[in-house]
């Protein structure tokens, strides 16, 4: 796979220590960068064991985020991030919907499908702002 516009499949992103994830530090917070896309490759590697597909996608200027595709509908995919939130780090949906705290990436990964499982029509279903229009 290519890695056009900072997208890598997990086992190819950048490493902690890399130049490309130090660049995406545009607030100067290079160590926070370098943590979340670390967290990210964590819960990339449990979507795997679970037959996802998941990618890091590490754009310019912009937070570096994990894009999970379900495996029985290339459809369905969200972006996750990884993020301060208080006192501690969590995985987000790119909606702002807190996910599971970092030091736990197999809860993150268990809830992660859930989510994207639910039917549509069920009202705990995660309400994407692309999808809603907004």
């Amino acid at each position: 796979m290519s890695t056009t516009n900072g997208s890598r499949p997990h086992g190819e992103a950048a490493s902690v220590g890399s130049a490309s994830a130090a660049d995406q530090a545009s607030n100067g917070h290079v160590g926070q960068v370098r943590d979340g896309v670390a967290c990210l490759d964590a819960l990339a590697a449990h979507m795997h064991a679970r037959g996802w597909t998941a990618y890091i996608g590490t754009p310019a200027g912009r937070l570096a985020f994990l894009s999970v595709h379900n495996p029985h509908d290339r459809a369905e995919c969200r972006d996750i991030i990884a993020a301060p939130g208080g006192d501690h780090w969590w995985y987000w949906f790119s909606w702002a919907e807190r996910i599971a705290p970092v030091h736990a990436p197999a809860t993150a990964a268990e809830a992660i499908i859930r989510a994207v499982q639910r039917p549509a029509d069920d009202p705990r279903a995660p309400h994407s702002p692309v999808a809603d229009g907004r």
